[in-house]
């Protein structure tokens, strides 16, 4: 569209944070809340993530484009019958291959989906989709037009991928910014199209009124004036048919043209900026081939003197030999020399690209963190407490849904401990879901209040533990533990598991654990709560804490990883 339309475009990575449509919208409403934007093109999920942005951002001024867009991508995911989808929720990933992908689809892709696959577009919105769409069935464009008075559909003979379908694009653009209506688009007749209409112009309603009353009548001679003005009328809108069509072919072939002519342009740019490089490369190289060299005449020169003095002494002949071979070994050396400069050289280049990535990372992190905290004058500090900010912080990332760069933003917004968010009303929570700019009932569905209640409970268990550890009387059982082998199986000889990766497990209670015969995160893994409390007196912690930590489920998601 750049190149064809001379328009100026922003292409945005939509997999940068997953491959789910929630992931992608967020990645859309980013770039949205940047800058502004007149037109938001979209095609397939890109479509249907264009039209979630524009549910989610209401307020924005701009109109929308969707090519072939992904409605109901929920109920149309290949191969999602019953065995399927209950397979992929296990497992929790999914292999996908297609469109020149190949990649692993996490199970969060189709929760993501079941919420997001029929959003209502805000904003004045035109749908290309093509009839015979074998990915993206066009009834599901329909459905969104028939329920959306802002939505208008173009249906057109073409597929899924849209390729005889993107010359109409700027026509499009132009109807739908200035709010007028497309009826029907015209096909070149040498379109491979699927239908047999879908190349062919339609019989003008006025010339087949006319041509219908004649018949009626049934005057043939006395109607013979107004028959020859049809026909001259015809005639002229065949050749006006004609006109078009050479013009569809000229800007084709002047599309086709310019696309070349930038393509030569940016080849000639690449060409130029390689030589640049090899030249630079050939000119060090010959530097170093340069000084070799000098240094290797050097060393013949020295050698050649050597030995016109052979004939005075065997020895002295012998002894400069061995200075000839030294210099062709440092002559080696100068190459090796070379060599290992150009591949610092590289590996500093990419060093270099990582580094800049990373830059660019940091930079859109500060920005999302600076305007989240704007917002904290929207909370009710009375209620969850503003005076803890900056005091002895909790480890936020312990509450499930919770990972680094949602706590920065929690941090950004005033929220540091556990007793904060264990003070979240529903009210509340929506009120840091959106500012958190986080998908909707994603802090209700995670149950961070509940979480919260539970760590602050855990720290309490936590102090008590060490109280108790650290009196002589209180030693762990481990022989007259009332563990249900049967239920966790026995580690036998395999691998030995790093338990202290599982929360609230430390070194000294790893040692304990291997000595009980517990060493593997899927024995753990298999503990019910009858189990796991014999565990837990096992090994003389207070009531509860094997429960309460976790130590099962987060011993099934080590044992996946």
């Amino acid at each position: 569209m750049r190149e064809a339309l001379g328009w100026d475009v922003t292409a945005p990575k939509m997999s940068e944070l997953g491959w789910s449509i929630a992931n992608q919208t967020e990645v859309l409403i980013h770039h949205l809340d940047e800058g502004e934007f007149d037109l938001i093109v979209g095609s397939s999920m890109g479509g249907l993530a264009a039209a979630n942005a524009s549910a989610i951002r209401p307020q924005m001024k701009t109109r929308l484009l969707l090519i072939a867009p992904a409605f109901g991508l929920a109920e149309n995911w290949e191969g999602m019958e019953e065995t399927g989808r209950s397979a992929w929720k296990t497992t929790g990933e999914r292999r996908y291959t297609g469109f020149e992908l190949d990649i692993i689809l996490p199970w969060e892709f189709m929760e993501s989906a079941e919420k997001m696959s029929w959003p209502i577009p805000a904003h004045p919105t035109a749908i290309m989709h093509g009839k015979y769409d074998e990915v993206v069935p066009i009834s599901y464009s329909r459905k969104v037009a028939e329920d959306c008075e802002n939505v208008i559909l173009h249906e057109i003979d073409d597929s899924h991928r849209m390729k005889k379908s993107m010359r109409f694009i700027q026509e499009v653009v132009s109807n739908l910014i200035h709010g007028t209506e497309i009826s029907s688009f015209e096909m070149p007749e040498d379109d491979d199209s699927d239908s047999s209409s879908g190349g062919k112009l339609e019989e003008p309603e006025e010339l087949s009124q006319e041509v219908g009353e004649i018949e009626d009548e049934g005057g043939i001679e006395e109607e013979q004036p107004d028959i020859e003005k049809l026909e001259a009328e015809m005639k002229e809108l065949k050749a006006e048919i004609e006109k078009k069509k050479v013009a569809i072919e000229e800007s084709k072939i002047e599309v086709l043209s310019e696309q070349n002519v930038l393509e030569e342009v940016d080849l000639e740019e690449e060409k130029e900026r390689m030589t640049i490089e090899a030249s630079d490369a050939m000119i060090k190289a010959e530097e170093v081939v340069e000084l070799a060299r000098k240094e290797a005449d050097e060393a013949a020169k020295r050698a050649e003197e050597e030995e016109s003095e052979a004939d005075e002494a065997r020895l002295i002949a012998e002894i400069e030999e061995d200075e000839a071979k030294e210099a062709k070994a440092e002559a080696e050396a100068a190459k090796r020399r070379l060599d290992e400069a150009v591949r610092k050289a590289k590996m500093a280049g990419e060093n270099a690209e990582q580094f800049t990535d990373e830059i660019e990372k940091e930079k859109r992190e500060e920005l999302v963190l600076e305007r989240i905290g704007q917002r904290r004058g929207d909370l009710d500090w009375t209620k969850i407490g503003a005076n803890f900010q900056g005091k002895d912080p909790d480890d936020l990332t312990m509450i499930n849904g919770i990972d680094e760069l949602t706590e920065k933003k929690l941090n950004s917004l005033g929220i540091f401990t556990y007793e904060q968010i264990s003070r979240f009303d529903s009210e509340i929570s929506k009120m840091v879901n959106d500012s958190l700019e986080l998908l909707p009932g994603k802090v209700e569905d995670f149950v961070w209040t509940k979480q919260a209640i539970t760590m602050l409970e855990l720290k309490g268990v936590d102090k008590s533990s060490r109280k108790m550890e650290d009196d002589d009387s209180v030693i762990a059982n481990l022989s007259a533990a009332q563990i249900k082998w049967a239920q966790i199986g026995k580690a036998g000889d395999r691998k030995s598991d790093d338990l202290t990766l599982i929360k609230g497990v430390d070194a000294e209670t790893q040692k304990k654990l291997k000595v009980l015969g517990i060493r593997t995160f899927d024995q753990i893994s298999r503990m019910d709560k009858e189990t796991a409390e014999a565990v837990n007196g096992a090994l003389g912690l207070v009531p509860g804490r094997v429960t309460k930590m976790m130590w099962p489920e987060q011993a099934k998601t080590l044992n996946k990883g």
